[in-house]
Formats: C-alpha cells, structure tokens, sequence
C-alpha cells in the first residue's frame, strides 16, 4: 500500500481517527471524524453515497457504500471483535463493480491498532453452461426463455455480485421481458404456518434459486429448491449460480412429497 500514496494518505488520516477515538466505539463515529479530516484535508470524497443499480429500466438493487473516492478508492470502516469475513470481501467487491473502482480498502478499528485490508477487484465473465431440458420439465419452452433471460443478464452485467443482486436483476429482467413473477412468495408449512421461501416463481409455473459468489450449484442449492418446489407444489425448477468465476445451472424436480397444492401468496 506504500506504493499507492493515495491510499497511504487515506491509511494515515485513518490511523488519526483511531488514535483520536481510541478503538470499539460504534463506527458512525469513525465515519464522522475521518470525514472531517477529508474535508480539513481537501480530499474530494463522497460520504455515504445511496445509488441504485438500474438493469433495462428497473432498479435491481441499491447500494449504499460508507466513503467513495471517485475513480480513486472505496474503503468500508468496520468495527470488529474478530477478524474479517467473507461477507466483508463480498460486500466491498461488489462496491467496486458498481462504482467501476478497482481498488478497495476495509478498515477495522476495532483492535488496537487500525488494520487495513486491501481488496482488488477483477472483472470477470462467464457463460451458462448449455445443458438439455429434462424429460421432467412440464414446459420446456417456458424453460428455455428462463435460461436466456438469465445468461443474457448474465452476458450484459458480468460476475462479481452478491446473491440478493443477481435475485434483483434477474427480476428487473422478468419486468422488462413480462413475464409473470412472484419474489420470495409464502406457503403454508403443515400446521406450523406460514412460510417465505427463497425462490422466485414464474408464472405459477416453475421456480429459480438464484446463488452467488461459490463455484457451483451445490447439494445444497438444490435441495433447499426442492424445498420450495414440495410446499408450493410445482413441478420443477432451476437453480442458477454466479460464482466467483464461472456460472452453472441445474435442473431440479418436484421430490414427489405429499404436500397439498398450496396458492402462491
């Protein structure tokens, strides 16, 4: 980082703060001071910028980033009683796609000194993989359409967000296209009651798992999709993967359980 004297400044700005606030105050305050500083400092800045990702015409997903330097850096302050996780690398690597920034910093005063972590972004592409439609899929035209509206999003955002992102542009996608959809729709779990399943319903038809950020539709992907094909008592389904380098796509059927026809809410 010594390398880099913007990033270096804004390292040593942040160990001001630490040193003036001491560290495991809540982080609003860490916000706040290192602000003033930039101000102080004339460092051009944005401080918690709201922007929404707009995909063909429709918001897919908002984001909202602690500090911005344009064209320069995003740092992300966090206040830590561990270590940094994946969620952490996650949220601030989708930052810098979406602001077009390639280097990132996490900041953690948290400890008694300040540690900084820089992240670099890489842009990276993929496509779905071409796989037949199985014998169980009561529509497979219907089937067909859901994989090119997903790899033509694909094709025109690239890898490198978060699951609830792609769930959101996957979904702006649908509005553009009209086609009939339900987010996170409910049924009802025995007597146990209602439910919001992690899924998004297609024209009562069928149903998509949207994952993200791993390196391939999983065990688990696919079960938890049967899960929601068994209590909403569709036919089949299709998970979908953005991973950290390639994307994948599975076909997944009814498990045949003994669940009543529940509407979807």
């Amino acid at each position: 980082m010594q390398k880099d004297p913007f990033s270096h400044k804004i390292i040593g700005l942040a160990m001001e703060t630490h040193c003036s606030l001491g560290p495991g105050l809540v982080e609003e305050f860490y916000h706040q001071d290192l602000v003033a500083r930039f101000i102080k400092a004339g460092i051009e800045h944005l401080s918690k910028p709201r922007r929404d990702l707009i995909y063909r015409g429709h918001v897919a997903d908002t984001f909202e980033a602690d500090i911005v330097f344009p064209g320069k850096l995003i740092p992300e302050l966090k206040v830590l009683r561990g270590g940094f996780d994946a969620e952490h690398f996650t949220q601030l690597l989708a930052y810098s796609k979406f602001w077009r920034i390639r280097t990132g910093m996490l900041m953690d005063f948290g400890k008694a000194s300040i540690i900084p972590k820089r992240v670099i972004y890489t842009s990276k592409t993929a496509r779905l993989p071409e796989i037949e439609v199985p014998s169980f899929v009561s529509d497979p035209a219907l089937a067909k359409n859901l994989i090119d509206i997903a790899s033509r999003c694909l094709a025109d955002i690239g890898l490198g967000y978060r699951p609830t992102t792609w769930s959101g542009l996957i979904s702006a996608a649908f509005r553009a296209e009209s086609v009939p959809f339900t987010v996170k729709p409910t049924a009802t779990v025995t007597s146990l009651g209602m439910a919001s399943l992690d899924c998004i319903v297609v024209q009562d038809q069928a149903a998509i798992s949207v994952s993200a950020l791993g390196e391939e539709v999983t065990a688990m992907n696919r079960a938890r999709l049967q899960t929601c094909l068994r209590w909403l008592d569709l036919p089949w389904g299709i998970c979908i993967h953005f991973g950290k380098s390639a994307a994948d796509l599975t076909f997944v059927c009814h498990p045949r359980g003994n669940a009543p026809h529940t509407p979807i809410l």
